[in-house]
C-alpha cells in the first residue's frame, strides 16, 4: 500500500516561500493498493497536480475512487481541474456523507455552477457516479473500508482501510469532543466519551493522517472551529497504539519553520508518554509505503458499497429545561427533515417509553444533577440502555461528561454551536438506523455522463494526458432523430466526437445520395474542415437521440499543437481515408477520361460526369 501526498495544508491555499517545504496545496492524499484501483482522499487543490501525475503513467486509467471527508471548500476545489475527468471512458466515483441542505453530487456540481466555473459537472468527458455514505464498513478493491462520524462544523467523515495485515486512517477536520488543557485524566482516560469512540476507531493503524491545525496555546481562541491540537492527536495515537503519525491539515498562517518545531514537539510529548510512536508531518511529494507479507491478495469487490444508513424522518424527543430552549433546539434541526417532539423534564421518560424515539435530546440547566437522574431514568428501562441520549449542558466544563460516560451517552457544552449540534444528530440517527430496525437504508448513485467512449479512429492509443488537452474545452452537444448535424458545403466548423447514437454520413453524386458510412460511439466526424478551414464535405445527420462532444475550429487547431501523438494519430486517420477514396477517384477519372473521346450521341455530345474529390 502506498500513500502518497499531494495537498497538506487546510482551509486555504498559501503558495508562498514560507510554506514551499511543506506544500501549499489543500487537501489531497492518494492512495494505491496495487490491484489497479486508485483511492483519493478529497479533492482539494492538490488533486490538480494529482490528476497530472495520473494521466502520465500509462495509456489506460485504473478505476478512480475519490473518498471526500466532507464538502467544505478546501476539500472539493480542486476536482473541477482534475484533468481525468475530461477524458472520455475515465470511470470516477465519489464517496461521501450527505450535507445538511444538499446531496454530495449537488455538493461538487454546485462549485461549478456557471457563475463560478464555464465548465458544468454533466459537461465532463468521464463517467462520474455519486455513491453517500453513512457509518459502515464496505470494499473498495482489495481494501476493508470503515467509516466514522468526525467532530466538525459540516457532517464528515473519517476513514479506515485494511488491506491483508496492513490497517491505515485517515481523519481530518476533528475537533476534541473535550480537551482540558491538562489533557487526560489521572486514569489515561477521555471524559468525553466521543474521544473514547474516537480512540477505538484508529486503533492499532500502522499508519494515521490526522488533522494537527493548531497547538495547545493557539486552540481556546479557536474552539468551535473544528480542527485538532497538535498535543490531542499526539495523545490520541499513543492511547491507540499507533505506529505511525502523520500531522495534517496546517494552518494557513503556519511557516515551514513553525510546523518543523511543532513537529518536534509532538516526538518529545510521545518520548515523554513512553512512546515509541514515529511522527511525521506532511509535505506535498511524502511518499510513505506500508509493507506486507508477499502473498497473494484478492480484489475484494470492484463494486459499490453497501446501502448507507438514511436518517431523513428520524424521531427526536427534545426536553428542554425551559419551552423556550426545546422551541430552539427544534428550530435548530427543523430544516434536517426529522419528526420532533417537545415534552418538559417531567414527562421525558414516560413520552420515550410511548414513542421510542430514535434519538433523546436534554438541554441542560443550571441544576444538572437532574440531567444525570433523567439520564439514569432512561437507562434502568430496557426499552432505553442502548437509546442515543445527547445532553446539551448549560457549563462549558466537563463535570457532566464525567459522570455521564457511557457510549449511548453525547454531551455538547456550552456554547451551543448549531453547526456542531446538527452534524453530531445526523451521527447519532445514522449509528441508530445502521443497526436498528427503523433502519431506511439508501444508497444514492447517479451517472452523469452518457455511455464509456471507446477508443476509435485517431483516439486509439492516444496518450491520456494528450486526451485530457483535446477535450478540456469541449461543449456537449444533444440532436434528436433525425436532426442535420451539418450540411456538405456548409462553412468550416469543428470537431464532433460522437459520444452515444449513431450518425449516417451522404454525400450528394448529381441526384443521387451516396451513404459513406454510419458513425458510432467512439468516432470523429468534421476532421477535414476542422483541419483547413474549408467547406463540410458530407452531411452528417442524426439516426437516433445522439451526444457528442463538439471541439471549436479554434480550438481543436490549438490543441493540436500542443498534443503532437494526437496530430500523428490524425495524420494516419486521413492517410487511411485517402487511400479508401483513391482507387474510387482513379475508377471516375478514368471514366470520365473515356466518355470525353467517345463517339458523340444522337444529339452530337457525350453524357457529362460529375468527378467529386471528398
Amino acid at each position: 500500500m502506498l500513500i502518497r501526498f499531494w495537498g497538506t495544508r487546510g482551509s486555504i491555499p498559501t503558495p508562498d516561500r514560507r510554506t514551499n517545504y511543506f506544500g501549499g496545496n489543500t487537501s489531497c492524499v492518494e492512495v494505491r493498493t496495487g490491484d489497479d484501483h486508485v483511492i483519493v482522499l478529497d479533492c482539494g487543490t492538490g488533486a490538480r497536480p494529482l490528476g497530472l501525475d495520473i494521466l502520465g503513467r500509462g495509456e489506460s486509467l485504473p478505476p478512480l475512487h475519490i473518498l471526500i471527508t466532507h464538502t467544505h471548500w478546501d476539500h472539493i476545489q480542486g476536482f473541477p481541474f482534475f484533468l481525468p475527468a475530461y477524458v472520455p471512458g475515465a470511470r470516477l466515483t465519489f464517496y461521501g456523507t450527505r450535507g445538511l441542505e444538499r446531496t454530495l453530487e449537488a455538493s461538487i456540481s454546485g462549485q461549478m455552477h456557471q457563475t463560478y466555473f464555464p465548465v458544468q459537472l454533466g459537461e465532463l468527458r468521464a463517467e462520474v457516479d455519486f455513491v453517500e455514505l453513512a457509518e459502515q464498513r464496505f470494499t473498495l478493491g482489495s481494501c476493508r473500508v470503515t467509516t466514522q462520524f468526525l467532530n466538525h462544523t459540516a457532517p464528515t467523515i473519517g476513514y479506515r482501510f485494511e488491506r491483508g495485515p496492513l490497517k491505515f486512517a485517515y481523519v481530518t477536520d476533528h475537533e476534541p469532543f473535550w480537551w482540558p488543557p491538562t489533557g487526560l485524566t489521572p486514569a489515561g482516560t477521555y471524559l468525553h466519551p466521543g474521544d473514547e469512540r474516537h480512540i477505538a476507531f484508529v486503533a492499532g493503524v500502522d499508519l494515521l493522517v490526522h488533522d494537527a491545525q493548531y497547538s495547545d496555546r493557539e486552540y481556546p481562541a479557536k474552539r468551535g472551529w473544528g480542527h485538532s491540537p497538535i498535543e490531542y492527536v499526539v495523545d490520541v495515537a499513543v492511547r491507540a497504539g499507533v505506529k505511525r503519525l502523520v500531522l495534517f491539515h496546517h494552518d494557513p498562517l503556519h511557516s515551514d519553520a513553525w510546523v518543523r518545531q511543532s513537529t518536534e514537539r509532538a516526538r518529545r510529548r510521545a518520548r515523554a508518554a513512553g512512546s515509541s510512536l514515529e511522527i511525521l508531518a506532511a509535505a506535498e511529494g511524502l511518499e510513505i509505503r506500508l509493507e506486507e507479507p508477499v502473498r497473494s491478495t484478492k480484489s475484494l469487490l470492484n463494486g459499490v458499497p453497501r446501502a448507507a444508513a438514511s436518517t431523513r424522518g428520524g424521531r427526536i424527543l427534545v426536553a428542554g429545561s425551559t419551552a423556550n430552549t426545546a422551541r430552539e433546539i427544534r428550530d435548530v434541526l427543523a430544516g434536517d427533515g426529522y419528526q420532533i417532539t417537545l415534552a418538559g423534564n417531567g414527562k421525558v421518560a414516560r413520552l420515550a417509553e410511548r414513542q421510542r424515539p430514535h434519538l433523546l435530546i436534554l438541554a441542560g440547566s443550571k441544576r444538572e444533577t437532574a440531567l444525570l437522574d433523567t439520564v439514569k431514568r432512561v437507562r434502568g428501562e430496557a426499552w432505553g440502555a442502548s437509546l442515543p441520549i445527547l445532553v446539551l449542558a448549560a457549563s462549558e466544563g466537563p463535570g457532566v461528561a464525567g459522570r455521564l460516560a457511557d457510549r449511548f451517552t453525547d454531551i455538547v457544552t456550552r456554547p451551543l454551536n448549531p453547526a456542531f449540534l446538527r452534524p453530531r444528530v445526523r451521527a447519532w440517527l445514522s449509528r441508530g438506523a445502521a443497526s436498528g430496525p427503523a433502519s431506511r437504508g439508501i444508497r444514492r448513485q447517479r451517472i452523469v455522463s452518457t455511455s464509456i467512449v471507446p477508443e476509435r479512429g485517431f483516439l486509439r492509443g492516444l496518450p491520456l494526458g494528450e486526451r485530457a488537452v483535446l477535450f478540456l474545452g469541449a461543449q456537449t452537444a444533444r440532436f434528436r432523430d433525425g436532426e442535420i448535424i451539418f450540411k456538405e458545403g456548409d462553412p468550416a466548423g469543428g470537431l464532433y466526437l460522437v459520444r452515444a447514437g449513431r450518425v449516417r454520413l451522404t454525400v450528394r453524386e448529381g441526384d443521387r445520395e451516396i451513404v459513406l458510412g454510419i458513425a458510432k460511439s467512439g468516432d470523429t466526424l468534421g476532421e477535414l474542415a476542422a483541419l483547413d478551414g474549408g467547406p463540410r464535405t458530407a452531411t452528417a445527420q442524426a439516426l437516433c437521440a445522439t451526444a457528442a462532444d463538439y471541439i471549436p475550429r479554434e480550438l481543436f487547431a490549438a490543441s493540436l499543437s500542443s498534443t503532437p501523438a494526437a496530430a500523428v494519430r490524425l495524420l494516419h486517420l486521413m492517410a487511411e481515408r485517402l487511400r479508401r477514396t483513391d482507387p474510387r477517384v482513379g475508377e471516375l477519372t478514368s471514366l470520365e477520361s473515356t466518355l470525353r473521346h467517345a463517339p458523340t450521341g444522337h444529339r452530337g455530345r457525350a453524357p457529362k460526369m460529375r468527378s467529386r474529390r471528398r
